[in-house]
């Protein structure tokens, strides 16, 4: 299973060089950096129901058990994520909104991801399918943390803050655990290079998200013009 540590090793390398981490600079304004934001939400609030289901599907019980605390310690995270859209000042956000051509690659990837919560035939495809997910949230919330802190903004948040990045650092230990129990596994070829195909759809919906969060990264806030005084 070396195999498939290396490559989301290297998947997660490659994920990092993605341009919206370019692009999120001193540049980049709170305003932009909210209408980011409110553009991942569709993602977010799925995120709990993917990993439920992803948890009922697992046969071995120890691991199961694992995993279930590991959803547990998720919950919530949400709120937070409301929350911060909410002090951020971004429009509110309503299913017309979430369902709109704005939001339409972060929906488009959030289906894909989950997707491979129905075709994973094994707990190992299961644990991978995790491990791929923690790595994304890792390098995703160690930027916009540092980019909130830059603008002195962090202790306003919770999502987006230390207060979230500090729960993602203790998630190691799980890491760890499922890492290891994919280290005892002896796959056949077959199985394994239908594995590393999982993890490259998975990257590969990441960064079709991550497109569509650039293109709002992106995007200056409009400006209301001030009308012209006439002199008398």
């Amino acid at each position: 299973m070396k195999t498939i540590q290396n490559y989301l090793v290297k998947q997660q390398s490659q994920f990092t060089q993605h341009r919206f981490f370019q692009q999120l600079t001193d540049d980049i304004t709170l305003e932009q950096f909210a209408s980011m934001a409110s553009c991942l939400s569709f993602w977010v609030m799925s995120f709990q129901d993917l990993l439920r289901l992803n948890e009922a599907r697992i046969t071995n019980v120890e691991i199961r058990d694992l995993v279930r605390r590991h959803r547990l310690e998720n919950t919530g995270h949400e709120h937070w994520f409301v929350s911060d859209v909410n002090e951020m000042k971004c429009k509110v956000l309503t299913l017309q909104s979430i369902y709109s051509r704005n939001y339409v690659t972060t929906r488009d990837a959030t289906y894909a991801i989950m997707s491979e919560v129905f075709q994973a035939r094994n707990d190992y495809e299961r644990i991978a399918l995790l491990l791929a997910l923690e790595s994304t949230s890792n390098i995703f919330l160690g930027v916009t943390v540092d980019f909130v802190d830059t603008l002195s903004y962090s202790i306003s948040l919770r999502y987006f803050s230390d207060y979230n990045l500090e729960f993602e650092k203790n998630y190691a230990i799980f890491e760890q655990k499922l890492t290891t129990y994919l280290a005892d596994i002896h796959l056949t070829q077959d199985d394994e290079e239908n594995l590393l195909k999982m993890i490259e759809r998975v990257y590969h919906a990441f960064n079709l998200m991550f497109d569509g969060l650039t293109s709002a990264l992106t995007v200056k806030p409009k400006v209301e013009k001030i009308p012209t005084l006439a002199l008398l």
